[in-house]
């Protein structure tokens, strides 16, 4: 989790000694690997799995605060790029799920 927090606020522009919006930042990684779970798509160990990482991150940015709403459609849009790409691998399918 330190690395994905660290990760997300890098990718938000905010300094990593800064801890003000960590909790909401926690909370949208959180909610980003249950949502790839909710899809079949394995997010158990992200720090370990690169495009898990960066679909994580791009849930964060699609989600977070009060940010460019152009920014924020982008980073949905990619989101559910990666979603749809992680969904059809069988390396990133959730073992024992059959969707």
């Amino acid at each position: 989790m330190k690395e994905l927090l660290k990760l997300a606020k890098q990718c938000l522009s905010i300094a990593e000694t800064a801890t003000l919006k960590d909790n909401e930042i926690e909370m949208l990684i959180k909610a980003g690997i249950e949502d790839l779970k909710r899809q079949g798509i394995d997010a158990t160990i992200p720090e370990r799995k690169e495009l898990i990482k960066s679909a994580i991150i791009m849930f964060v940015k699609a989600n977070f605060g009060m940010v460019d709403i152009k920014e924020k459609e982008l980073a949905q849009r990619t989101y559910s790029l990666l979603c749809n790409n992680l969904s059809l691998s069988s390396d990133y399918k959730e073992v024992g799920n059959n969707a």
